[in-house]
């Protein structure tokens, strides 16, 4: 299935718009972690008196740590492939360009037998 290239470039530029979108609010999400460990600013930090209580509060945490990393990392990589495509194809045509011959193109004349 062949694609125009004005339909691959929407294609493209819809698909920058969602990982961009998606690793900004992954992104935000992960480094919200980060800081509330850091900080040790866990919710219900000072309220949790028993051990499992805290315990199981600093897993809930490293659970969304977790997860908001992996759609960080999932993101990334889906802008990084289509911007690597893009700059490929654009790469490709530069060097097609560049070695095609200055002159008029050569025409293949099909005739029935």
């Amino acid at each position: 299935m062949s694609t125009t290239p004005n339909r691959k470039k929407v294609i493209r530029i819809a698909g920058l718009a969602v990982s961009t979108a998606g690793l900004a609010f992954a992104g935000s999400a992960f480094l919200r972690f980060v800081r509330d460990v850091a900080g040790n600013t866990i919710e219900g930090g000072p309220a949790l008196i028993h051990l499992q209580e805290y315990y199981q509060q600093v897993g809930h945490y490293y659970a969304r740590g977790f997860t908001t990393g992996f759609f960080v990392c999932y993101f990334l990589m889906m802008l990084a492939v289509i911007v690597g495509s893009w700059v490929d194809e654009a790469r490709r045509a530069r060097r097609a360009a560049r070695t095609a011959p200055a002159g008029e193109p050569y025409r293949i004349a099909v005739t029935r037998s």
